[in-house]
């Protein structure tokens, strides 16, 4: 039974959290901080945040990380966990969470990127409805679009299913990839992180569900590698269908002969010969759809179009 978290309100409480990469803009991190308390939250620090704890590129030892956000979880006072940063570390922390603690007390936490391999463990340890969104340093206090505010807001503090989801006016055209139909649940991020979990207890569940992926600075030959890792896999022909987000930095820089990106892509996905579009804002873009993960969904790929039609929270007592 999926565990969704109650949505926010006003005066809710985010506990801002390191599992990954120190954030080492502290401006960016501070405006982030600021931003979210101009939307009427309210905010604590994890202590890998407070104490700017840093070992090499993490944010302090994989323990430090796990307890930070075990103890956001854990905590009470706190309604929502949203993540600093991205970069790496989110694969190291996975055997030194409470699951089942994290079960029993569901709240939304936010992020992508790295994230993606919390998104999927906690999916499929804990039961946890989580939400692929911007992270509070590179997005919220960065470039915090008003499509970027619209879609979180509407995802965190409304109780009902976001319905279809679209992309801005300056966004990305979507393309079909494989026409036709499919439902299930969401699953799935950045199409590394996804890889790197293959043959561990963490491994993602494709079956019947709605695949994303996204990445940036990849080249067309590792973004064929990693799909290719998937086909092989079966985890491509286990979906009921595939969305695109978006692929960025992605430009190759020799002469060497290569593949597109499109090609990469259209390849393997063409190959699993599930419904497919390709371009949906999310991931490491301009704007950022904010999407649940673990809720029920519907792609109709002929018609480029895609539906969130379960809600990803409960009402707040």
């Amino acid at each position: 039974m999926p565990q969704k978290p109650p949505n926010l309100l006003k005066g809710s409480m985010v506990r801002a959290v390191a599992p990954a990469s120190s954030e080492s803009n502290s401006a960016a991190l501070n405006k982030g901080l600021d931003k979210l308390r101009e939307l009427g939250f309210g905010v604590t620090l994890g202590d890998c945040v407070q104490r700017l704890r840093t070992r090499g590129y993490l944010a302090g030892t994989d323990k430090e990380r796990a307890e930070e956000l075990n103890d956001a979880f854990r905590d009470d006072a706190v309604d929502a966990v949203f993540c600093v940063s991205g970069g790496y570390g989110c694969l190291r922390i996975l055997p030194y969470l409470d699951y089942e603690m994290i079960r029993a007390h569901p709240k939304i936490l936010l992020g992508y990127s790295d994230i993606t391999t919390l998104h999927i463990a906690l999916n499929q340890k804990s039961d946890l409805i989580t939400f692929h969104g911007p992270m509070i340093a590179p997005e919220i206090g960065t470039e915090f679009t008003d499509y970027t505010e619209k879609w979180l807001l509407r995802a965190l503090q409304e109780s009902a299913p976001l319905g279809e989801l679209t992309n801005p006016n300056d966004g990305p055209l979507l393309k079909v990839i494989n026409e036709g139909e499919a439902r299930g649940k969401l699953i799935g991020g950045n199409l590394s992180l996804i890889v790197h979990g293959l043959g561990t207890p963490y491994e993602i569940d494709t079956k019947g569900k709605i695949l994303l992926i996204e990445d940036t600075d990849e080249t067309p030959l590792r973004v064929d590698r990693y799909l290719t890792h998937l086909w092989l896999a079966n985890k491509l022909q286990d979906a009921a269908g595939i969305v695109i987000g978006e692929f960025t930095n992605y430009q190759l820089t020799s002469n060497e002969p290569s593949l597109t990106l499109w090609d990469a892509l259209r390849d393997r996905i063409e190959e699993s010969g599930k419904p497919a579009l390709y371009g949906l804002c999310f991931g490491h873009g301009k704007h950022h759809l904010t999407l649940p993960i673990g809720v029920e969904s519907r792609l109709d790929a002929t018609h480029r179009r895609i539906w969130i039609e379960e809600s990803a929270t409960r009402a707040s007592n």
